[in-house]
């Protein structure tokens, strides 16, 4: 009897274990999006570690969804910018505004909630940055468009998982184009240098909560200059992403976030 009894713990635990890893490695939902956990009630998400604490969104920029600061972080919204949403804040932080800025929704401190988020998006990092290269685009492991002529196409099918494995993503002029269905699913991991100027990123068929930029490691910060486009999760846990006049549309996750000269990050639902 006792080693029937050890026997059936072992099995119990082995299932449990089994169960709690699947779900952790689940970095796509059923249907094709992202798996972004708690932190999908958020547009914009700040980790704000010790020195990557300065958030700020100054005129004329917007985000429209809510935004959460966690950590030590702080936020400055100046001139005409705002925020179309709810703020959430850790403990004992409270935003700075100047001029018109304007927060249009409640603020709040809730570090459970914002704890929570983060976890859940370090968790979908992991579990993105695990998975294997879709054998058609093993040899892709940059990209760099530099001009119009080296525009670049990835195609994906009806419930398909298309997953990159990069060093560097640079785009300087032209557009990297990501062709699907509304349940194909793109994960761009990139290791190395991320930057979009006077250039964008387009989605062919593809909502934008499919589509998962995921930057990996402490590297240099993540830019999206004047005029360019990324639909989709951009996701940088470790890194402070820059968006001097860039646009996202879908989500930032990252440690710090600046927003600048009429930049903007806007929910898919506000604006398909």
């Amino acid at each position: 009897m006792h080693y029937k009894r050890l026997f059936m713990s072992l099995s119990i635990a082995a299932v449990a274990l089994a169960i709690f890893n699947a779900g952790a490695a689940t970095d796509v939902l059923p249907g094709g999006a992202i798996n972004v956990g708690s932190a999908d009630y958020f547009t914009v998400l700040a980790k704000g570690d010790a020195g990557f604490t300065d958030n700020t969104i100054t005129g004329p920029s917007s985000v429209v969804g809510n935004y959460g600061i966690g950590g030590q972080g702080t936020l400055s919204i100046t001139g005409s910018s705002s925020i179309t949403g709810n703020l959430v804040m850790h403990g004992g932080g409270s935003p700075k505004l100047s001029g018109s800025a304007k927060i249009t929704g409640s603020v709040t401190n809730n570090d459970a909630q914002l704890n929570q988020a983060l976890a859940d998006a370090q968790a979908l990092s992991d579990a993105a940055a695990m998975e294997a290269v879709t054998p058609a685009y093993a040899s892709l492991t940059n990209v760099n468009i530099t001009n119009p002529s080296q525009n670049i196409t990835i195609t994906g099918g009806a419930n398909q998982k298309v997953v990159l494995s990069l060093q560097n993503f640079a785009i300087s002029n032209g557009t990297f184009t990501l062709q699907g269905t509304a349940t194909t699913s793109f994960i761009i991991n990139v290791a190395k240098n991320f930057s979009l100027n006077n250039g964008s990123i387009t989605l062919a068929g593809v909502p934008p909560q499919n589509v998962l930029f995921n930057i990996l490691g402490k590297g240099g910060q993540v830019s999206l200059n004047q005029g360019t486009q990324l639909p989709g999760i951009l996701l940088a846990l470790n890194r402070k992403v820059d968006l001097s006049g860039g646009h996202v549309t879908g989500k930032v996750i990252a440690n710090q976030v600046v927003i600048t000269s009429g930049g903007g990050v806007v929910t898919p639902t506000t604006n398909p």
